[in-house]
């Protein structure tokens, strides 16, 4: 690898480049010149390899121009492709003698600036922001290795993935610790004092069940936070939340939707750097990411790549439209343009069952598949429905050990064969309940909701087959709230989401977990829609303004030929004389 062989570049080109990347974020003028001056520029020839994987890295590469492949071998077996204002390295400047993981391999010529290790401490005792930068880029990569999101598009690159913060699960886990101390105090003080009074064993069983609980209410805590992301890619902004087996949401906001960012910190977040990114979108939505480690950081990042997009978005649609022009003007049947940010939505499948078989999704009770929100009520009206069966199951459960494990049973020949008969009432019993419990459990399974791109749907299908079905379309919303009544419903997260339709026709998600989540998920799908079909009037408009310029531009060119071939030959155009 040689230096460029052409113009070097300038120092204040290098510095409005820095600025902007969010591994510089937070440097004055003075600062980012120190940077640039001690970058490296090396131009790198098509197929060649920047960096080789298992060899010491000691470098962090920026690209200037071109594109090159990250390529490995063996487990991490991921391609990403950096192009312009793209970054690689991070992790060398922080770890010594580190080795790449990866050979990353120019695909065209490309231009990269090097910052090697040693220039690195050094300029971080000028400027000790830099360090936090490509502390935050580098457990984002190491969390996103440890971590798989199949809905991720193949060629989708994460540039920033984060959970809430720790203090967040710390608050989490203050409950379940107390719990879990006053329950091991009672266990020492029931097990000291059962010794002179045996009647207060009953304590340390109590004491006992109550830690168990404490310790599995940790361990729960603890996935529920951990199961919580915040992702940017080089196409949206997403935040993830996840309870496993239960629920599962996934908002985003397109990059070329975004219009501002804004960071919210209170002095907790200001001293322990956290706080909330406000999020909104021209068409009005707002995604609210609360409790992001490093704020600041993300949100130059989200700017960043958001003017990335909407530069390429620009690039795109200008040779759209030459396209278009050349086709009309060449006469060719082209096939219709399509409208930058707007991803093709694949077929929805006819039957609206099937993404909930299988073991895990007994009890979801939000689905997401290609295009498609599935909402199942909340697990306490299946409870609701499941208590008279399953009350009679205990019972039934109850009076069996009862007669098999007591000395003096109520029906000493109950479970014998000389007693069939009362074997087979039993047997009758558990199995009508048995049967009660399924039948509640299907019909709360196939009382659902849906969100597509389209339309929302309310979809009620009894176990035994009758379907009933509200559908309307998602323009014609005129509005959405939802509301939680009664003190179960605060406990544990439900309620009703009320959609007003066009015509004074009202819809209503019944009893759902987080509805104020579901309020959201069709505020935004309706958003989306609205903008889709914005969007195609705008392409449409644009369709015929290149029809227009064509018809323009052949008619001209023909009035052009006309003028001309008259000035060759004058008496072409004369009237003829009949006369002989």
């Amino acid at each position: 690898m040689m230096p460029s062989a052409g113009m070097p570049i300038e120092n204040p080109e290098r510095v409005e480049f820095l600025t902007r990347s969010h591994l510089f974020n937070g440097l004055n003028q003075q600062q980012y010149e120190a940077v640039a001056q001690e970058l490296t520029e090396l131009t790198i020839p098509a197929g060649k390899e920047i960096v080789r994987q298992g060899e010491i890295a000691d470098c962090l590469y920026l690209v200037w121009s071109g594109k090159a492949d990250r390529q490995a071998t063996g487990k991490d077996q991921q391609v990403t492709t950096y192009a312009e204002g793209d970054n690689f390295g991070e992790e060398s400047l922080l770890v010594k003698r580190h080795k790449w993981t990866a050979s990353v391999v120019t695909s065209e010529v490309t231009v990269v600036l090097m910052l090697r290790r040693q220039q690195y401490l050094l300029l971080v005792k000028q400027a000790p922001v830099i360090k936090t930068n490509i502390t935050v880029a580098v457990n984002s990569k190491r969390l996103h290795r440890q971590t798989l999101f199949k809905w991720l598009q193949p060629d989708e690159i994460i540039y920033f993935m984060s959970r809430k913060h720790p203090v967040l699960l710390l608050q989490k886990l203050v409950a379940p610790l107390l719990l879990a101390f006053v329950a091991v105090i009672g266990m020492l003080v029931a097990w000291y004092y059962s010794l002179w009074v045996p009647a207060l064993a009953w304590v340390w069983w109590l004491s006992l069940i109550a830690g168990i609980f404490a310790i599995g209410w940790g361990v729960w805590a603890g996935f529920d936070w951990s199961n919580d992301y915040y992702l940017i890619t080089d196409r949206r902004v997403i935040w993830v939340e996840k309870v496993i087996g239960i629920y599962e949401s996934r908002q985003e906001a397109p990059l070329s939707a975004i219009q501002r960012v804004n960071v919210e910190t209170d002095l907790t977040g200001r001293m322990m750097d956290y706080g909330n990114l406000i999020i909104s979108t021209i068409v009005g939505n707002t995604l609210k990411l609360l409790n992001v480690e490093h704020p600041n950081q993300a949100a130059a990042l989200i700017d960043q790549h958001w003017r990335r997009s909407k530069e390429i978005s620009n690039q795109m649609e200008q040779e759209q439209i030459n396209e278009m022009l050349r086709a009309r003007l060449l006469d060719q049947n082209d096939e219709p343009a399509k409208v930058p940010g707007i991803v093709a939505v694949q077929a929805e499948k006819k039957d609206p069952y099937e993404d909930q078989r299988g073991f895990a999704n007994l009890f979801r009770q939000r689905f997401e598949q290609f295009s498609t929100i599935t909402y199942r009520k909340h697990i306490f009206v299946l409870l609701e429905q499941l208590w008279k069966p399953g009350l009679i199951l205990f019972i039934l459960a109850g009076l069996m050990a009862y007669e098999l494990l007591t000395p003096n049973p109520i029906f000493p020949n109950l479970f014998k064969v000389s007693a069939g008969w009362l074997m087979l009432i039993w047997l009758v019993l558990v199995g009508a309940a048995l049967l009660w419990c399924i039948y509640e459990y299907v019909d709360w399974s196939n009382d659902i909701f849906q969100v597509t791109p389209e339309q929302i749907l309310d979809i009620d299908k009894t176990p035994l087959g009758e379907v009933t079905s509200d559908i309307a379309a998602l323009e014609n919303i005129l509005s959405i709230e939802h509301k939680r009544v009664g003190i179960l419903a605060l406990l544990f997260n439900y309620g009703t989401v009320f959609i007003t339709i066009g015509g004074g026709r009202e819809m209503s998600f019944d009893n759902v977990f987080n509805p104020s989540a579901v309020q959201e998920d069709i505020e935004r799908r309706r958003l989306e829609r609205v903008t889709k079909r914005e969007q195609d009037r705008i392409n449409g408009e644009r369709t015929r303004t290149a029809d227009w310029f064509a018809a323009y531009f052949k008619n001209e060119q023909q009035l052009r030929e006309e003028t001309t071939q008259v000035k060759k030959d004058p008496e072409k155009d004369l009237p003829k004389n009949d006369l002989p």
